[in-house]
């Protein structure tokens, strides 16, 4: 049984089964749910539990009339699973350790939250400008043969690329 954990949870997969694993959803989800694989919509369902009164235009339209549909369980499997998969590790039950980024830079407590916080707000705009999430985009485009899915995975990756550059310049201090 311990063997089973530890390759479910604590060891890292090898590449091609979590591709095999998440090319196998998007059919999945058409299948069970006739929808999309994303994630971006149930933060969306997140934030409408969170302000059900809300005047943001895209949080009263159709896609969040159901606040509690599957999108919200998806993200909160994903919270759930990495907890569990920490825990499997032996990690502490909460930690600021953030691998290469918090041992390259030695900030307090609070700078590290705004940086996270406002990296996720980043996130959130570029998915809602971008009509959706990099998984969306990438996993459901491309599979889908959308012209849009390449372009916005193109600019994820064009963007991702450059933004890590300027953070190794700019927060690390050079290359």
């Amino acid at each position: 049984m311990t063997g089973i954990i530890n390759f479910l949870f604590v060891d890292p997969w090898p590449w091609w089964l979590g591709g095999i694993v998440i090319g196998l959803l998007v059919p999945l989800m058409y299948y069970l749910f006739n929808t999309p694989l994303g994630v971006s919509t149930g933060y969306g369902n997140l934030v409408k539990i969170i302000l059900p009164k809300t005047k943001l235009k895209w949080l009263n339209s159709e896609n969040f009339a159901d606040r509690f549909n599957w999108r919200l369980f998806f993200i909160l499997g994903m919270v759930i699973g990495g907890f569990i998969s920490a825990r499997a590790m032996g990690s502490p039950l909460v930690t600021l350790d953030m691998g290469i980024f918090t041992q390259s830079v030695n900030w307090p407590f609070l700078e590290l939250i705004l940086w996270f916080f406002f990296g996720g707000l980043l996130l959130g705009l570029g998915a809602r400008i971008a009509g959706g999430c990099t998984s969306g985009h990438s996993i459901h485009g491309i599979a889908n043969f959308q012209l849009s899915g390449v372009i916005a995975t193109a600019f994820f990756v064009l963007f991702g690329v450059g933004a890590t550059y300027l953070i190794r310049i700019f927060v690390f201090g050079g290359m």
